[in-house]
């Protein structure tokens, strides 16, 4: 019995601290350079990747970078 009452405290405590988190949005997620640099397997990876590094523009380089993605889905 007494397991069960300590059981059942530990779950409170641990929502009262640990509360579900909201799932992560897009806009949330960030993605680096090297581990898109690891899913690179060809010359077109090579170069959207280049493309990617050298973009000035936040939505233009984030298009790009989910081309990339699209393009080495394994």
């Amino acid at each position: 019995m007494k397991n069960d009452i300590k059981k059942k405290q530990k779950f409170w405590l641990k929502k009262l601290f640990f509360p579900n988190s909201p799932p992560i949005r897009k806009k949330d997620t960030i993605i680096t350079y090297l581990a898109l640099k690891k899913r690179v397997r060809t010359k077109e990876h090579e170069n959207i990747l280049r493309l990617i590094e050298n973009e000035t523009i936040p939505s233009v380089r984030d298009a790009w970078i989910d081309y990339f993605l699209e393009k080495t889905k394994i």
